[in-house]
């Protein structure tokens, strides 16, 4: 008994990582919001508030889901979930504009609600009951099924809510959720899919190519293709989209290696539009340097490490595909936030997910991390149990 109890608690590595991770956040966006406060204390203090209430609800959500098996939800359930969540990703449409996307619900009091934060991580519970499990002569139908729920997701959040970042994140990582199935009924279907992807990507590269970059600029007043501008040359719409892409790369170069100390960031008051969120990085290498950057970077290293570690000793389809899945969900949304700020490419409005100020994305990844640890119990308990009978 006592060792089912200490299972129960999952890898340590990665509850003392979430966990650095959340304390890091809360304090980074305290020092952030100092810009917005303008000597308003009680402005700091909501902010502040708001973060511990979303970090408990994100904690229930962990500690929740850590007890879940994903694979366990009723087909039916499966598909009330997914209509409820295209229902809220269509009606975000119906509550304004912020920074140039239709992402959010508002729910009074100045909060909102960003249900593709939670589109994510229910594609990974998708994946798991339409893939997860060799059903032979269904294969082909559930890949096809997934496959369809994917592109329907991703257009309404790119097409309807204008949100480039986060389309590119659902897309790409039930793309590889897709690929991780290795039933032979698929082979033919997931290389075409491998070339299409290639094609994609390749477009991409061409999309920031001179000619290209041209005929766009006859459309520069579209906030999509002005941050693809951007990132080709911020220095050339220095006065535009490029603005905040070289504020930040100027927060860089001010932070050094050490930083300024916490605090002490000059630009989150004048130069960023979201300080706290999209742009937390900036003031973080500011006040922090590249050494606080680097302390990051190590504290994801140690929350996504056990997860690769464990999906390469994994049996079971499911136990792969929620640990490929929830990697890809925390190491893209690095990548595209990460690479926005610094002007590598363009300019998404990801978050830094449990760093960046916002509800819906803390309370997501809490909840992607409880499915993960999951699975991780899952694994090492058979492992164990493997062991037990070899001896």
């Amino acid at each position: 008994m006592s060792k089912e109890r200490k299972l129960s608690f999952g890898d340590k590595r990665v509850t003392i990582a979430a966990l650095a991770l959340l304390i890091f956040g809360s304090l980074m966006i305290a020092s952030a919001e100092m810009g917005n406060s303008a000597g308003d204390t009680s402005y700091l203090t909501g902010v502040i508030t708001r973060q511990l209430i979303y970090g408990i609800a994100g904690l229930f959500a962990y500690f929740a889901l850590m007890n879940f098996p994903a694979q366990n939800i009723r087909l039916f359930l499966a598909w009330a979930f997914y209509l409820g969540i295209m229902a809220a990703l269509i009606a975000c449409r119906f509550f304004g504009q912020i920074n140039g996307a239709y992402a959010w619900i508002s729910i009074g009091a100045g909060a909102t609600i960003q249900p593709s934060e939670f589109a994510k991580v229910f594609m990974i519970i998708m994946a798991c009951r339409l893939l997860g499990r060799d059903h032979k002569e269904k294969n082909e139908r559930r890949f096809w099924t997934f496959a369809i729920c994917t592109i329907i997701y991703t257009f309404i959040i790119l097409v309807i809510q204008h949100d480039l970042g986060s389309a590119v994140v659902l897309f790409v990582m039930c793309y590889c959720m897709a690929m991780l199935a290795t039933y032979k009924e698929l082979n033919k279907i997931q290389r075409w899919l491998t070339i299409l992807v290639i094609l994609v990507v390749w477009l991409a590269f061409i999309a920031l190519s001179p000619p290209v970059t041209e005929f766009m600029k006859k459309h520069a007043d579209n906030y999509m293709i002005g941050r693809f501008l951007a990132a080709a040359d911020p220095f050339l719409y220095q006065y535009d989209n490029g603005y905040h892409i070289i504020m930040s790369m100027v927060s860089f170069a001010n932070g050094g290696w050490f930083g300024l100390g916490y605090g002490n960031s000059i630009h989150k008051y004048m130069n960023f539009p979201n300080p706290s969120n999209d742009f937390i990085l900036p003031v973080i290498v500011e006040e922090l340097g590249i050494l606080g950057f680097l302390g990051l970077v190590i504290m994801y290293g140690v929350l996504l490490y056990p997860m690769i570690s464990a999906s390469l000793k994994a049996k079971r389809m499911v136990s792969k595909m929620v640990l490929l899945g929830v990697f890809m969900y925390f190491i893209l949304h690095f990548i595209l936030n990460v690479g926005g700020v610094s002007g590598l490419i363009p300019l998404t409005g990801v978050p830094l997910l449990m760093v960046s100020s916002g509800g819906s994305s803390l309370v997501a990844s809490m909840a992607s991390l409880g499915l993960a640890q999951n699975e991780l119990i899952r694994i090492r308990k058979e492992n164990d149990e493997d062991h037990s009978g070899q001896i």
